[in-house]
């Protein structure tokens, strides 16, 4: 039986951590998918156990943006929530723009926390988001149900970002 030579055997340990290194690369990004999986139905436990209605909620987040924080949003990020359950009711709102045409959110600004910021796409010139809501397709129009699910979650959103942080530190 011929033995392999030392360049057979050098190429192949190669290609033996070679594989190891993609099975590891393909199980972290497995992981990632599993924990992220574990996280977001932990997060459904805890909304159901606070009496939040899941279904509601999924269909709010199909139609609305939801980015950043609004626990950390700032001084005026009330005002965010209002704005945009006031354009969801009634097609109108006290700000400048209509949520259909812009994000309504909060930023962070040199010595202002929580600076009312609305953007009719991207971001502020100045500073950074901290907490945004807005619509994933402007150009659609919302049925009913979907504007009274878009509110409900609204009025609870503290409640759905206190049970995500719970499930986050679970």
């Amino acid at each position: 039986m011929a033995e392999k030579s030392l360049v057979d055997l050098i190429a192949h340990e190669k290609d033996i951590r070679d594989r190891i290194k993609q099975h590891r690369k393909d199980a972290e990004a497995q992981s990632r998918v599993l924990d992220a999986a574990l996280q977001a139905t932990r997060h459904q436990i805890g909304c159901a156990k606070a009496g939040f209605d899941n279904d509601r909620i999924e269909n709010a987040l199909k139609v609305l943006k939801v980015e950043g924080s609004y626990e950390n949003g700032g001084d005026e990020r009330a005002t965010v929530i209002r704005d945009a359950v006031d354009w969801l009711a009634t097609g109108e709102c006290a700000c400048y723009y209509n949520l259909d045409q812009a994000d309504f959110g909060t930023k962070q600004y040199a010595h202002w926390h929580g600076q009312r910021s609305d953007h009719e796409w991207g971001g502020p010139k100045h500073g950074s988001i901290i907490f945004r809501i807005g619509l994933q397709d402007r150009k659609r129009e919302l049925t009913k149900d979907e504007r009274s699910d878009a509110i409900y979650f609204l009025l609870n959103i503290e409640g759905w970002e206190s049970a995500r942080a719970n499930a986050v530190a679970a």
